[in-house]
């Protein structure tokens, strides 16, 4: 009986679990280069999604595709399960992609303006937002603020309305620390009071482990990886690094005298077995005639796993 109600739980969980973001194959072409590669992807809803990648990975394409700012070449995007009417769909998400606004009016006045035009007509929304970014009664106009403050501003535009998908790139680009310490809390207050679904991406990366749910990482138009949080810290928790001169036959080894199944980059295997048994895994390559430059212990961390994927990705 028991087992049947987990089953049934787990069953209505998947049933009710809403797709906010649907990718299909997203494909995007500049002439003969290839921003974006046959991308596929989810975000469900009160998600925080992590985009990881190296400046001209394709983030930002993707971000603009998603929006419509940039005509796909393939595949499709669905929003909210819209495939067909994805304007009035696009209405309902908040993005910021290079925050722009009229230089020459303050952070108030852009706000209010933004408000006439995505129709939200709620009183005390802008003053909200401000407060809520560290904006509040500052006077001087756009053209006068520091990149952080222009920051701050893109975001609180990027939340007017409370639009069910938040889109971010870079947003803590510019932002000292405490201003990086505001966003976090911004966005795990706006995430976890509304359910708001947030797609994020950042070069910060240790910045992006504290927020994000799950995690995408692209390399040069490709999805290369897509893991939850939680998954993601059973894969950087503690291990061996091993430095070898022949990675291919020291896995073969590991493998076959300690079942070890070891993953490798470049010349570096990564164990997470045998842990407190280091002196007894230098032995087995040594004997098996693997020549052994080091080995040590480290948690990895999301920047130091984005590496491997690169390094693995390219060998």
């Amino acid at each position: 009986m028991v087992r049947v109600d987990i089953v049934f739980l787990v069953c209505y969980i998947i049933l009710v679990m809403k797709v906010e973001l649907q990718i299909y194959n997203l494909t995007k072409r500049y002439n003969n280069f290839v921003a974006l590669d046959n991308v596929s992807l989810s975000v469900n809803q009160g998600d925080i999604y992590g985009l990881i990648g190296r400046n001209g990975a394709g983030k930002t394409t993707f971000f603009k595709c998603v929006m419509g700012l940039a005509k796909i070449t393939g595949g499709s995007v669905e929003i909210a399960g819209q495939k067909r009417h994805l304007d009035a769909a696009r209405r309902q998400i908040g993005f910021m992609i290079n925050p722009s606004f009229f230089p020459y009016l303050s952070a108030k006045q852009n706000l209010e303006y933004l408000a006439r035009v995505k129709g939200v007509h709620a009183a005390d929304e802008v003053d909200r937002l401000l407060k809520m970014v560290g904006l509040h009664g500052v006077k001087k106009p756009f053209k006068a603020f520091s990149l952080g403050m222009k920051q701050r501003l893109g975001i609180a535009g990027a939340l007017l309305g409370q639009p069910s998908i938040v889109v971010l790139d870079e947003p803590i680009n510019g932002l000292d620390p405490e201003g990086i310490a505001d966003m976090r809390r911004v966005i795990k207050d706006t995430n976890q009071q509304h359910g708001t679904t947030f797609i994020i991406s950042s070069h910060i990366l240790s910045e992006l482990d504290l927020v994000a749910t799950r995690f995408g990482f692209l390399e040069a138009g490709v999805l290369i990886k897509d893991i939850t949080h939680r998954d993601l810290h059973e894969h950087t928790k503690k291990s061996l690094l091993i430095e070898v001169n022949d990675p291919a036959k020291a896995k073969r080894l590991l493998k076959t005298k300690l079942n070890i199944a070891a993953t490798n980059s470049n010349n570096q295997l990564f164990v997470k077995s045998h842990l407190d048994e280091p002196d007894k895994v230098a032995k087995i390559l040594v004997d098996g005639g693997v020549k052994l430059y080091k080995l040590q212990h480290q948690e990895t961390t999301l920047e130091g796993y984005f590496m491997q994927l690169i390094g693995g990705h390219h060998a």
